[in-house]
């Protein structure tokens, strides 16, 4: 979760008990050591004041876009660095200037036609650069690609009946489950909980590309089905995949953890008389009854 405190009025406290009072916050909210540095500036110590110099010159650099120079001011700034703080806090400035380059090559990428090359390149890249300086900017890039290239089925941000605790599903605005938008859906999984159901579709699916979605299951899950039903004897009250007669089906392998899903739709296997053209829902089935959470968001197909 994300902080802003500002406390004007306590410029006159000394520099090491504000520190203090900033790592003390940091424990209470639990953030970790790379995400800290990326959100509160340590006291950066040096063993020459040349250091600071380097650093400052290095981060004005970076602000210009002058990546180059802003990795050698790092690299030069690291050397002068006296401890393990310092060092880790450049470090992640350096993964930032690192994460800024590759970002302004692919907005200039989208910029000439390639947008779907672009996002899929940084969806994947994303992670690692997260929690460092770039961050919020890389992900505000995703954020408006995604908007242009996909079509939502279900983000989740809406709140209303359409999911039940009755079967095992509610809206959350956990930010550290949450990964596009406000809310997310949590899905207690069991054998009377294990399907979740989409009827909001385009009514043709043959321009599409893909299905993509967030699935994170902390603690493991199992295997699952993706289903997109086509109108037919499929339509009588479904519970299991085998009661269904028409349908395009991508079988799916457990994971543990977060994992951003994209399958092709080429890739799903057509089941009894289907077209893409008459697609009626789409549907996520859990295999073999366990029990376990998982978090599904932004499920949308990609143009």
């Amino acid at each position: 979760m994300s902080f802003r405190v500002n406390f004007p009025e306590l410029s006159p406290t000394p520099r090491h008990h504000w520190s203090l009072l900033v790592l003390c916050l940091s424990l209470l909210m639990g953030w970790g050591g790379t995400e800290l540095f990326a959100k509160q500036d340590p006291d950066l110590a040096w063993k020459k004041p040349v250091g600071a110099q380097l650093f400052e010159e290095a981060r004005t650099a970076y602000d210009a876009k002058e990546y180059a120079e802003a990795v050698k001011k790092f690299k030069d700034a690291r050397k002068q660095a006296k401890n393990r703080a310092t060092r880790m806090h450049i470090d992640n400035w350096l993964l930032a200037t690192e994460g800024a380059n590759e970002l302004n090559a692919l907005i200039q990428q989208a910029k000439g036609g390639k947008e779907s090359a672009a996002y899929r390149i940084g969806a994947k890249n994303y992670p690692r650069f997260a929690q460092s300086p770039i961050g919020p900017e890389y992900k505000k890039f995703l954020t408006e690609m995604e908007t242009k290239l996909f079509v939502v089925l279900d983000d989740f941000e809406r709140v209303s009946r359409r999911y039940s605790e009755k079967f095992g599903k509610k809206f959350i605005d956990d930010e550290k489950l949450v990964q596009q938008g406000k809310r997310a859906l949590e899905w207690k999984v069991s054998a009377q909980a294990s399907e979740l159901k989409i009827k909001s579709l385009p009514k043709n699916l043959e321009s599409f590309k893909s299905l993509v979605m967030y699935l994170d299951m902390p603690k493991g899950g199992a295997a699952y089905q993706m289903v997109f039903v086509v109108p037919g004897t499929s339509d009588e009250g479904l519970s299991k995949v085998t009661t269904v007669q028409n349908a395009y089906i991508a079988q799916m392998k457990s994971h543990r953890g977060l994992k951003r899903i994209e399958v092709p739709l080429k890739n799903f296997k057509g089941q009894g008389n289907v077209e893409w053209a008459r697609v009626k829902d789409f549907r996520i089935q859990f295999l073999g009854g366990k029990k376990f959470t998982a978090y599904v968001d932004f499920i949308a197909l990609q143009k």
